[in-house]
């Protein structure tokens, strides 16, 4: 696939994509994964604790499934 065709796909099913992308986000943030919530390396990291970026994971993750929803609907 190249970039002309990454971009017709996502253009044509961006509610799937952000029902995706919010799913993993929440799942994330539930079961604590390291690559998600880990704040060591990461920028800003001396800001958001660990319990801090499942938070906002989780609330990022919700806010993106609903929004597609919505979407979906409307």
């Amino acid at each position: 696939m190249n970039s002309e065709q990454i971009t017709a796909f996502l253009q044509e099913n961006h509610n799937a994509v952000t029902l995706i992308i919010g799913i993993v986000l929440l799942i994330g943030a539930i079961m604590n994964w390291n690559w998600l919530c880990d704040p060591t390396g990461k920028p800003d990291s001396h800001r958001y604790g660990r319990g801090s970026r499942r938070v906002i994971f989780f609330l990022l993750g919700i806010v993106l499934i609903v929004v597609s929803i919505m979407s979906w609907l409307l």
